[in-house]
Protein backbone atom coordinates (compact mmCIF):
# COMPACT_ATOMS: atom_id res chain seq x y z
CA UNK A 1 0.00 0.00 0.00
CA UNK A 2 1.13 3.55 -0.90
CA UNK A 3 0.80 6.64 1.68
CA UNK A 4 -1.32 9.48 0.60
CA UNK A 5 -2.89 13.01 1.68
CA UNK A 6 -5.99 13.92 1.29
CA UNK A 7 -7.34 17.42 2.12
CA UNK A 8 -10.94 17.93 1.72
CA UNK A 9 -13.47 20.75 2.00
CA UNK A 10 -16.67 20.38 3.98
CA UNK A 11 -19.27 22.73 2.83
CA UNK A 12 -19.83 25.37 5.26
CA UNK A 13 -24.43 24.24 5.41
CA UNK A 14 -22.80 21.17 7.33
CA UNK A 15 -23.14 21.84 11.00
CA UNK A 16 -20.78 21.29 13.60
CA UNK A 17 -22.27 17.99 15.02
CA UNK A 18 -22.77 16.59 11.75
CA UNK A 19 -19.11 16.99 10.21
CA UNK A 20 -18.42 13.60 12.57
CA UNK A 21 -20.68 11.97 10.46
CA UNK A 22 -19.46 13.02 6.68
CA UNK A 23 -15.66 12.19 8.02
CA UNK A 24 -16.97 9.03 9.17
CA UNK A 25 -18.30 8.60 5.58
CA UNK A 26 -15.42 9.49 3.78
CA UNK A 27 -13.51 6.91 6.20
CA UNK A 28 -15.58 4.33 4.83
CA UNK A 29 -15.04 5.23 1.02
CA UNK A 30 -11.28 4.51 2.15
CA UNK A 31 -11.75 1.47 4.15
CA UNK A 32 -14.32 0.13 0.99
CA UNK A 33 -11.09 0.81 -1.25
CA UNK A 34 -8.52 -1.76 0.85
CA UNK A 35 -7.28 1.11 3.07
CA UNK A 36 -7.32 2.82 6.03
CA UNK A 37 -6.84 6.26 7.70
CA UNK A 38 -4.07 6.79 9.55
CA UNK A 39 -4.08 10.05 10.95
CA UNK A 40 -7.11 13.27 10.29
CA UNK A 41 -6.41 16.55 11.41
CA UNK A 42 -9.37 19.20 11.43
CA UNK A 43 -8.24 23.03 10.54
CA UNK A 44 -11.73 23.91 11.21
CA UNK A 45 -13.76 26.53 9.47
CA UNK A 46 -11.63 28.65 7.09
CA UNK A 47 -12.24 31.58 4.32
CA UNK A 48 -11.74 30.04 0.87
CA UNK A 49 -9.17 31.82 -1.83
CA UNK A 50 -11.84 31.40 -4.09
CA UNK A 51 -15.85 31.05 -4.31
CA UNK A 52 -16.39 27.26 -5.10
CA UNK A 53 -20.10 26.44 -5.91
CA UNK A 54 -20.62 29.82 -4.21
CA UNK A 55 -19.38 29.14 -0.86
CA UNK A 56 -16.73 31.59 0.69
CA UNK A 57 -15.70 29.42 3.76
CA UNK A 58 -15.66 25.56 4.27
CA UNK A 59 -14.40 23.18 6.61
CA UNK A 60 -11.34 21.68 6.20
CA UNK A 61 -10.27 18.36 6.65
CA UNK A 62 -6.84 16.50 6.17
CA UNK A 63 -6.40 12.70 6.68
CA UNK A 64 -2.93 10.81 6.29
CA UNK A 65 -4.22 7.43 4.51
CA UNK A 66 -2.64 3.92 3.08
CA UNK A 67 -4.32 2.50 0.15
CA UNK A 68 -4.11 0.59 -2.61
CA UNK A 69 -2.96 2.69 -6.15
CA UNK A 70 -5.80 0.73 -8.11
CA UNK A 71 -8.37 2.32 -5.71
CA UNK A 72 -7.41 5.94 -5.95
CA UNK A 73 -9.86 6.16 -8.99
CA UNK A 74 -12.61 4.50 -7.56
CA UNK A 75 -11.53 7.01 -3.67
CA UNK A 76 -12.16 9.89 -6.34
CA UNK A 77 -14.83 9.27 -8.03
CA UNK A 78 -16.73 8.51 -4.83
CA UNK A 79 -15.80 11.98 -3.34
CA UNK A 80 -16.09 13.83 -5.94
CA UNK A 81 -20.22 12.53 -6.36
CA UNK A 82 -19.96 13.25 -2.21
CA UNK A 83 -22.59 16.80 -2.04
CA UNK A 84 -21.48 17.39 1.33
CA UNK A 85 -17.19 17.71 0.10
CA UNK A 86 -17.38 20.76 -1.98
CA UNK A 87 -13.10 20.59 -3.00
CA UNK A 88 -10.74 17.68 -2.60
CA UNK A 89 -6.85 17.14 -3.30
CA UNK A 90 -5.57 13.49 -3.13
CA UNK A 91 -1.51 13.17 -3.42
CA UNK A 92 0.70 10.74 -2.87
CA UNK A 93 2.76 11.26 0.45
CA UNK A 94 6.61 10.11 0.54
CA UNK A 95 5.46 8.79 4.39
CA UNK A 96 3.36 9.21 7.12
CA UNK A 97 5.21 10.38 10.28
CA UNK A 98 3.81 10.22 13.34
CA UNK A 99 3.31 13.30 15.15
CA UNK A 100 4.96 14.10 18.44
CA UNK A 101 4.18 16.75 20.98
CA UNK A 102 7.18 18.36 21.81
CA UNK A 103 7.17 21.02 24.84
CA UNK A 104 8.94 24.21 23.92
CA UNK A 105 12.69 24.12 25.33
CA UNK A 106 14.17 26.90 27.50
CA UNK A 107 17.65 27.45 27.27
CA UNK A 108 19.13 25.77 29.98
CA UNK A 109 19.43 28.77 33.28
CA UNK A 110 23.35 28.63 33.23
CA UNK A 111 23.05 29.51 29.56
CA UNK A 112 22.50 32.98 28.83
CA UNK A 113 20.74 33.85 25.36
CA UNK A 114 23.32 36.03 23.27
CA UNK A 115 21.58 39.09 20.91
CA UNK A 116 23.69 39.28 18.04
CA UNK A 117 25.49 42.47 17.43
CA UNK A 118 24.28 45.28 15.11
CA UNK A 119 26.09 46.20 12.26
CA UNK A 120 26.70 50.02 12.14
CA UNK A 121 24.09 51.15 9.32
CA UNK A 122 25.24 54.08 6.61
CA UNK A 123 23.06 57.22 6.32
CA UNK A 124 22.34 57.91 2.49
CA UNK A 125 23.91 61.22 3.18
CA UNK A 126 27.06 60.07 4.49
CA UNK A 127 30.37 59.83 2.16
CA UNK A 128 33.33 57.91 3.98
CA UNK A 129 37.12 59.67 3.41
CA UNK A 130 38.16 58.12 0.45
CA UNK A 131 34.88 57.70 -1.22
CA UNK A 132 34.80 61.32 -1.71
CA UNK A 133 36.71 61.77 -4.53
CA UNK A 134 35.94 58.33 -6.10
CA UNK A 135 32.27 59.68 -6.11
CA UNK A 136 33.70 63.03 -7.89
CA UNK A 137 35.52 61.76 -10.40
CA UNK A 138 32.41 59.19 -11.45
CA UNK A 139 30.36 62.08 -11.63
CA UNK A 140 32.72 63.86 -13.75
CA UNK A 141 32.73 60.99 -15.96
CA UNK A 142 29.78 60.49 -16.33
CA UNK A 143 28.82 64.35 -17.63
CA UNK A 144 31.55 63.50 -20.43
CA UNK A 145 30.20 60.61 -21.28
CA UNK A 146 26.77 62.69 -21.76
CA UNK A 147 28.60 65.49 -23.60
CA UNK A 148 30.53 62.61 -25.64
CA UNK A 149 33.82 63.62 -25.21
Amino acid sequence: MRNYELVYIISPEVEEEDLQGVTERVGRMIADGGGEVLRLDSWGRRRLAYPIRRFREGHYMVAQIQLEGAAISELRGRLALTEEVIRYLLVKAEEVAPVEARPHEEPPPDQEEVEPEEEPVEEPGEVEPGEEAMAEEEAEDSEQGELGG
